[in-house]
């Protein structure tokens, strides 16, 4: 009886993959297409677009056909992200009924079909750093050990693309990385003198749920006497000073021992990172993309003025829970025992507050005023995957053509199944929240600085937020090295 009710719950969940999930990509916002205030008036235009609606199947029959000959292709990557989250990029070798790894398996075996290959992972989970060893290891080797490898930005990818030993994408014949699979956002950020190595999308499942957001307690807001703030999203108004105004002075010393601690109230508790996306937020970063190269941006007025804004209230008790001995979620429990109005995470993170008896709401990060037209969501490099070809593979039409097949597969599957499933259904309590992160994803954006932290340029810039110190004048102190280490990058991709 237990096999049979097994196998109806694999086949449900399979039919809802490959069904539901199909629709529900064709009017995600996880794409890279222009997102259009039109719509459809009538059941008949809803009734043929729904008709009409792309699916894996037909997404795959539209890309060119090979057959491989039953060849093994070998990917390197990780389901794990810490002790806490799970991030997985591989499916079991069967299905299980979680519907993630059921949309990778799917995917997987789609095109392992259509180009006649088995696709096999080498995992390797529980150290971020060991992944990148052994990829480093092969390459300098000679060795053609795997066609592809992906895992997360900032210790993977870096690790390889700073020292030669990755196919830069724009080379790569078969991937189309103007089709909407493939993230402009990072296209447009992680480029360096024509260089990217460090693409990412629909092919991987960490693709939807690495920006960072804001959530909000909805008890707190009734204790409070506040409205719930969608509105003031929808209507451009949630801004840097509406939000440090919602924050202001709401700290409060619950267990009367006069020190204000992870037992007592604040408007927001957040983790290290956050000042850093903050700044994102306001449409303004520690480096921009100029004229296809980094190029410093500390010193321009309105950064210097974002930068002066938040470290007004940054380090202040009475806005904020930032201990300068941060611990790793410290700030989970005090958003769950309902002691804070708002918490800063990355969207994979939402997994944590499962949980959490209180309803809560999210929220993309307040822009910097109402002249700034979106808003922008920092994708965090740790939870952020891209994919890797190193230098060693020797067919790179092969793999190529696989790449971009399961990319455009995984549009239809697992990344459905992480925004539309997941997220906005298992972990988003209501629909305006399901609706705020369409607008969190359409502002996606990436930064170099927190990746390469050139010459110290982004851990200054955390150290002088944590204690409340201008950056302004600790940035005179490392510019020439700054430059230097970004000059030195600069070189090394022009060489390779």
């Amino acid at each position: 009886m237990k096999k049979i009710i097994r196998t109806l719950s694999i086949l449900i969940i399979t039919v809802l993959v490959m069904t539901a999930v199909s629709c529900n990509s064709s009017n995600s916002n996880t794409d890279n297409t222009d997102n259009s205030n039109t719509q459809n008036t009538g059941n008949n235009a809803d009734t043929t677009e729904a008709a009409t609606a792309p699916d894996v199947i037909s997404v795959l029959a539209s890309l060119p056909n090979a057959d491989y000959g039953g060849y093994n292709f070998r990917i390197l990557t990780s389901n794990w992200f810490n002790a806490n989250l799970e991030a997985r990029q591989a499916p079991d070798e069967q299905q299980t009924g979680d519907i993630i790894n059921d949309a990778l398996y799917i995917r997987d075996k789609q095109v392992e079909a259509k180009y006649n290959i088995n696709i096999s992972y080498n995992i390797i989970d529980y150290d971020v750093n060991q992944i990148l060893s052994n990829a480093q290891k092969s390459i300098k080797a000679g060795d053609d050990a795997f066609d592809f490898g992906m895992d997360n930005m900032i210790t993977f990818t870096k690790g390889l693309a700073q020292n030669g030993m990755l196919v830069d994408f724009n080379t790569i014949s078969n991937v189309d990385l103007t089709q909407s699979w493939w993230s402009k956002y990072a296209i447009r950020d992680l480029t360096i003198n024509g260089k990217f190595y460090f693409a990412t999308g629909d092919i991987t499942a960490r693709y939807p749920d690495s920006q960072y957001i804001l959530l909000f307690n909805k008890k707190v807001f009734a204790d409070e006497g506040l409205d719930l703030p969608y509105q003031t999203v929808r209507d451009g108004n949630w801004t840097l000073d509406t939000f440090t105004n919602l924050i202001k002075d709401k700290s409060r010393d619950l267990n009367g021992d006069g020190v204000l601690d992870k037992n007592d109230f604040y408007g927001l508790a957040v983790e290290t990172s956050a000042p850093f996306c903050f700044l994102q937020a306001c449409g303004e970063g520690l480096i921009k993309i100029v004229d296809g190269n980094p190029t410093i941006n500390v010193t321009n007025d309105r950064t210097v003025n974002i930068m002066g804004q938040l470290a007004s209230f940054w380090t202040d008790p009475q806005y904020m829970y930032y201990p300068k001995n941060y611990v790793v979620y410290d700030e989970v429990p005090i958003f769950k025992n309902d002691q804070t109005l708002f918490v800063a995470q990355t969207c994979s993170n939402l997994s944590l507050f499962k949980d959490m008896n209180s309803d809560f709401g999210i929220l993309p990060l307040p822009k910097y005023d109402t002249n700034q037209t979106e808003y922008y969501s920092y994708c965090q490099p740790y939870a952020s995957a891209s994919v890797c070809v190193p230098v060693t593979n020797t067919n790179l039409d092969r793999t190529g053509t696989i790449i971009e097949a399961l990319a455009a597969a995984g549009k239809y599957t697992s990344t459905p199944a992480v925004y539309d499933v997941t997220l906005k259904t298992k972990y988003a309590r209501d629909e305006d929240s399901a609706a705020m992160l369409d607008i969190i994803v359409a502002g996606s954006c990436y930064d170099f600085s927190f990746i390469y932290d050139w010459g110290g340029l982004y851990s200054t810039f955390e150290s002088t937020m944590d204690s409340g110190q201008n950056f302004t004048s600790k940035f005179d102190a490392i510019s020439a090295k700054v430059q230097a280490a970004i000059d030195k990058t600069v070189t090394a991709y022009a060489a390779q």
